[in-house]
């Protein structure tokens, strides 16, 4: 080590520090110049240290200042002038850097370096897959590392994160499957990058089936896809079973499975036998699941097609249509006034109808409706495999009766709002109704071909239904004449004698 005299100088020529203590913060790989000015150094010597470490002493001898390397080879060191510099800054760099003059007292400046390390993060006990069973609580937790002392954040991959973090740590009080997913955790303390650290929680569950359609409709010789979701942890194992526990013929029906766990049995050409109930059943050592299927010919539910708002007074004519693999046997109709109660609607049947194709359409117009009112109709078709579900049901309306004006133009005559028929006819009518509708349904069960004859004395199914809309017709007409013959009736009076002149053309066409 070299050894220092301390030259006599007068006070008023003593070495002065004129530079300011800092205190850096600079990024790993940075570079840094600490300042040191002073002012009539004259022969007393500057060291540099850090912390206890000398790392360099400049001597003046001579009128020669000499560069004196001490201690240390650090090649990252070096001076400009009385100023000390520092490149590609590392973690150990960071603390005091003392510049010193050999003053008696000495006289020192002192500089604060600190170095920003980029943080780096890693899962806890290095486990990057976390495992646990439903209902049980774990925590998952990350440590973290860098300088300054990274904080830490976490989130879910895909989903917010419900629950709470605390610092590096994360806990999961009464695992759910909901729970499952992939937790990020990422380290920040400033620096130009960040550091995540992701760590998967895998919740072992039951498995948990849901079925994709759980009934599907389809017909013989066409063809027929079940599906079913499965959500389990470990994976389940998937088997279908037919009516309970009889399992599928895998070599008849391939079964399928893709990314999304749809597990599907494929019928390429459906059989008579074919049609019943399928299970499918998940297992894994948590437990197991199933849900049910039924695979059926029987029809789809009914779409409507007519426009709400009829265009008529006491007509309206209903279009529907229905999806059937096989012939329509009958509609089953029900309706009733949007104020009756629904156990008092009417209920009547007509003919199905067949198709080329598995789209069958038919229509029904009914007759005697009140005027401006609102009615719901529901429509079920039958086939040989079975009725059809209930669609919604449907609204319309009939179109509102013009008003009647008296003679003198100033007031209405009789009442202002129309009333509904009699009691009497509307027992009448309904009585030839029941007569309509027994008629139309024997030929179904006589298996014989709808709009066609069976048997001696056997009438076409849907001419009755036109004898009454001409009986109608003539009622309306002959009303008519009736009105401008006697314009002096009531609205109430004629809607009476339109009636009773209904009720004898249909008494005539039934005993006819």
């Amino acid at each position: 080590m070299t050894t220092t005299t301390t030259p006599s100088t007068p006070p008023h020529a003593q070495p002065v520090i004129t530079s300011h203590a800092q205190q850096l913060m600079i990024d790993e790989g940075d570079q840094v110049e600490l300042p040191c000015v002073v002012t009539n150094l004259g022969e007393y010597n500057l060291i540099w240290r850090h912390g206890n470490e000398i790392l360099w002493i400049l001597l003046e001898k001579h009128g020669e200042r000499l560069e004196q390397e001490m201690t240390t080879r650090d090649s990252r060191l070096s001076l400009e002038g009385t100023a000390l510099n520092l490149r590609d800054a590392q973690a150990g760099d960071a603390g005091t850097y003392t510049c010193e003059v050999s003053t008696k007292p000495p006289r020192t400046l002192n500089h604060t370096l600190d170095v920003r390390v980029p943080p780096t993060v890693f899962p806890a006990h290095n486990r990057s897959v976390v495992t646990v069973k439903m209902g049980s609580s774990v925590t998952i937790a990350c440590h973290p590392y860098g300088n300054p002392r990274p904080s830490i954040t976490w989130n879910l991959k895909g989903r917010k994160l419900t629950r709470v973090p605390s610092g590096n740590r994360l806990v999961v009080t009464n695992a759910q499957p909901e729970d499952n997913g992939m937790y990020t955790c990422t380290a920040d303390n400033g620096a130009p990058t960040t550091a995540k650290a992701v760590i998967t929680l895998q919740v072992m569950f039951p498995p948990r089936v849901r079925a994709e359609e759980e009934e599907v409709i389809t017909g013989i010789s066409y063809g027929a896809t079940l599906a079913c979701f499965v959500e389990a942890e470990p994976m389940a194992r998937v088997n279908w079973y037919r009516k309970g526990d009889i399992p599928v013929d895998p070599l008849r029906l391939p079964k399928k499975v893709d990314a999304r766990r749809r597990y599907s049995l494929q019928f390429d050409m459906v059989t008579l036998e074919d049609f019943g109930v399928y299970t499918c059943n998940a297992t894994n050592y948590m437990g197991n699941s199933s849900a049910v299927i039924h695979l059926t010919g029987r029809p789809k539910p009914v779409r409507y097609f007519s426009s709400p708002q009829g265009e008529e007074n006491t007509t309206y004519t209903l279009v529907w249509d229905v999806e059937s693999y096989a012939p329509v046997l009958t509609y089953t109709i029900s309706y009733g006034n949007e104020s009756d109660p629904e156990d008092q609607w009417v209920n009547l049947m007509v003919p199905g109808t067949s198709s080329s194709s598995s789209l069958h359409s038919s229509s029904h117009t009914f007759d005697n409706l009140q005027p401006g009112a609102t009615y719901h109709v529901q429509v079920t078709a039958t086939n040989e495999f079975g009725e059809s579900d209930v669609n919604e049901t449907f609204a319309f309306s009939t179109l509102q009766e013009a008003g009647n004006i008296s003679p003198e133009g100033d007031k209405p005559t009789g009442d202002q709002h129309p009333h509904p028929p009699s009691h009497q006819s509307q027992d009448v009518v309904s009585e030839t109704d029941e007569e309509e509708e027994s008629s139309q349904v024997t030929p179904i069960k006589d298996a014989a071909p709808f709009g066609t004859t069976d048997g001696e004395g056997a009438k076409p199914t849907l001419q009755e239904p036109q004898v009454i809309h001409d009986g109608v017709a003539t009622a309306e007409s002959s009303a008519s004449a009736q009105d401008s013959a006697a314009p002096t009736l009531t609205p109430a009076e004629r809607r009476t004698q339109m009636g009773a002149f209904l009720t004898a053309i249909i008494l005539s066409c039934f005993f006819s």
